[in-house]
């Protein structure tokens, strides 16, 4: 066993992008990644690749426009959890001695023309948006949140991209919960303003050992847990909702515990944001606030900027998230990785962060990075 860190980081734009640039864009945010680190191709010992878009282009495609090295390529597709999934594999790679220095890379973008929508019918799931609002209906009837809480989470979301370079859904101007609010009805009680929407782009990061630290040059973010697993049921199908969010609870706090840490340390948090009441739910399952205070702690402010020094509690979703950042599925947990590595690597009191997504069938992942 050996300690891990994030040594580079790179990210292209998240947006709408031209059929079949998948490639290109994989080997931008991959170059960036390098670059960060200080180190070119020909020094990575593995490279991880993931797409959660059956029609983007395969890893050992990308790798080969990095440079024919030899080295091996994996290639993974789990949902939008893919970019969590690939990290984790190249954090098992270089703890279990395989390697000493990984390029894990997400990107979206499809070869050919092919909705989202489309993907999910062939799988024959409903769109996400189905189950999410229905729960966020059923959550407003049955506690004291209301609309106005749901849009604050969004606007708040909204606020951060606006200082995301790369974000898909950059605002002009301030977004406040009354223009959320007012947005085109997506599925009651969901605005559109409240949601996610689909993108492409790419997303990268560079992971080495202790030993491989003096390769590089960038400041070294420790990878110091990342949890894994799907959901478990006693008869019903896998996958329910209620199984996935009991799933992304276990995995939250069992990642802090195997860091040493607890709820308190954390300072940033970014989640699967998909729909507004997800991240809501986030703030509960993590052991952030409970059911009968959330509205309450929304109201003033809390989870947003300046969160942990008002309240004690950290920043949620703070380059825009889904709902904001944008979400290709394949380099979403990659694109977390980055923003989680911008905000520690800055001189401020930022030192621990939690990166969790969920994926289509009962995938739950969790991993925490702290700044040593």
């Amino acid at each position: 066993m050996t300690d891990v860190y994030v040594v580079g980081v790179g990210m292209t734009n998240f947006g709408r992008h031209e059929v079949g640039s998948g490639k290109r864009l994989a080997v931008e945010a991959s170059l960036r990644a390098l670059g960060d680190a200080g180190l070119t191709f020909d020094k990575i010992d593995a490279v991880y690749a993931g797409t959660a878009h059956p029609l983007s282009p395969r890893g050992v495609f990308v790798a080969e426009e990095l440079g024919l090295t030899g080295v091996p390529v994996q290639h993974l597709s789990n949902a939008s959890a893919t970019g969590l999934c690939v990290a984790h594999e190249a954090i098992s790679a270089i703890m279990s001695g395989r390697a000493e220095t990984v390029l894990a890379i997400g990107y979206d973008c499809p070869d050919t023309e092919m909705s989202t929508l489309s993907v999910i019918a062939n799988e024959r799931q409903a769109p996400p948006i189905v189950p999410f609002a229905l729960l966020a209906a059923r959550r407003l009837q049955t506690g004291a949140a209301g609309e106005q809480h749901l849009a604050a989470i969004a606007a708040k979301n909204w606020n951060y991209a606006r200082n995301n370079p790369h974000a898909a859904r950059r605002a002009s101007e301030p977004v406040t919960a009354e223009k959320v609010i007012r947005s085109k009805l997506a599925a009651a009680p969901l605005t559109a303003m409240m949601c996610t929407t689909w993108s492409e782009g790419a997303a990268a990061a560079v992971f080495c050992s202790g030993s491989a630290l003096k390769r590089t040059q960038s400041v070294p973010i420790r990878a110091v847990a990342s949890v894994f697993r799907t959901t478990s049921h006693e008869g019903g199908r896998g996958g329910a909702l209620e199984e996935q969010m009991a799933a992304a609870r276990l995995v939250g706090t069992t990642a802090l515990s195997k860091a040493g840490l607890r709820p308190a340390d954390v300072d940033i948090v970014q989640v699967h944001d998909a729909f507004a009441i997800e991240e809501m739910l986030y703030y509960e399952s993590l052991g952030f606030s409970d059911p009968d205070e959330t509205h309450l702690l929304i109201e003033r402010g809390a989870f947003g900027p300046s969160s942990k020094q008002r309240f004690g509690l950290p920043e949620f979703s703070t380059d825009g998230g889904l709902i904001a950042r944008g979400h290709p599925g394949g380099p979403t947990g990659l694109a977390q990785i980055w923003e989680t590595a911008r905000r520690l690597r800055q001189a401020n009191s930022d030192r621990v962060g939690l990166c969790h997504l969920i994926g289509l069938g009962g995938l739950s992942i969790g991993q925490v990075y702290a700044r040593d």
